[in-house]
């Protein structure tokens, strides 16, 4: 028996903790009813097993499926708290970016656009932080490598309150949609 089966057999020895005069109690109708209610007991609890089995396949096939469309849908995805901080960035927008994960996680999303729309999007962040519903933001993000792009930037609440008010705002964080519109502002003006 392995480690963890052992440790559960030592716990069900201790729960039940016969003595052996009340073992010896046992009349033998009752040893082949207790036989028939285990093998019973038995067949249910490889039952439930199989079902959790399956279960826990479709929650990885679920979780797998989640994965491959928020890291491959056509618009960048990131989560920012309310400092603007980023804590989630999806591939595509990493990929907008020429840029690892490891570069963008914890970096304002400041950080990545141009000198010029720092300030625009630094002054705009907590409004649009506390009611971004029908708001959007034009910047010009930089890349590691290349010319940047110009992206229009929306906004929703993580908790699906648009109005964003009231307790718990530091807890709160914005997903952003990062949309690359540079085909249709070919020459970004600063």
């Amino acid at each position: 028996m392995d480690k963890a089966t052992l440790e559960l057999k030592r716990k069900a020895e201790q729960i039940i903790d016969f003595t052996p005069q009340e073992l010896s109690g046992i009349t033998p109708e009752e040893i082949q009813r207790l036989f028939y209610d285990l093998q019973i007991y038995q067949v249910e609890l490889q039952m439930q097993n199989e079902e959790l089995r399956l279960a826990q396949r479709e929650l990885v096939d679920s979780r797998d499926r989640y994965h491959f469309l928020y890291n491959q849908v056509p618009v960048g995805i990131v989560s920012v708290n309310h400092l603007g901080f980023v804590e989630q960035a999806n591939d595509t927008f990493l990929a907008m970016l020429a840029m690892g994960g490891k570069n963008v996680i914890n970096k304002h999303l400041s950080k990545f656009l141009v000198e010029e729309d720092r300030n625009v999007f630094n002054s705009r962040f907590n409004g649009f932080f506390k009611m971004p519903k029908d708001k959007s933001m034009n910047l010009r993000f930089a890349r590691e490598f290349g010319p940047p792009f110009f992206a229009k930037v929306r906004g929703r609440l993580d908790n699906g309150d648009d109005l964003g008010f009231g307790e718990g705002r530091e807890n709160s964080k914005l997903l952003l949609t990062i949309t690359d519109i540079s085909d249709f502002n070919p020459t970004p003006s600063p």
